[in-house]
């Protein structure tokens, strides 16, 4: 099951919709129970319990085989991004980074996007820096693949190359 694409119910969503939800729900013909803790500070709050196996949770997800709801341990549910390669995972993190400083298209190749009116310098260098880490991080994996080598070589190629000038 994947999270991301399925039915679920967040407690916490439902309760910011129909306020304090009842302890016993009655929903598509399963009965669903809530119970409740103490936070730190003196309040309370919801949770759902899970109809597999009564584990305290904020979100039931939908399956289509025994009970309709459960939890995402009980329904083996996994995210979208945990399916992800570890590259993909870096390129999703770049891509991140360009959008937040207002880059809308070119992906890593396109030139680094400038500081946005009002963003601190400090920050702007600290999100660039580390932006631009990544990135290398992710093209020195592509060239490793590429020239078939581990990439702990790669600067050590690429530090060979400048030498003979053809980079």
């Amino acid at each position: 099951m994947i999270c991301d694409l399925t039915a679920q119910i967040d407690i916490r969503e439902a309760a910011r919709i129909v306020g304090t939800l009842p302890e016993v729900i009655d929903f598509e013909g399963e009965r669903i129970v809530t119970t409740w803790t103490r936070t730190n500070f003196g309040g309370r709050r919801q949770w759902f319990l899970c109809p597999s196996c009564d584990r305290r949770c904020a979100i039931i997800y939908r399956r289509g085989n025994g009970p309709l709801w459960c939890c995402r341990v009980c329904g083996g549910g996994r995210y979208l991004s945990e399916g992800r390669s570890s590259k993909s995972r870096a390129l999703h993190k770049a891509f991140k980074v360009r959008e937040r400083l207002g880059q809308k298209k070119g992906g890593i190749i396109a030139p680094f996007p400038a500081k946005p009116k009002g963003m601190h310098n400090s920050t702007y260098e600290r999100i660039r820096f580390e932006a631009l880490q990544v990135e290398r991080d992710i093209l020195v994996e592509d060239m490793a693949s590429f020239l078939c080598v581990s990439v702990d070589d790669v600067p050590h190629i690429v530090a060979r190359q400048r030498q003979r000038g053809r980079y």
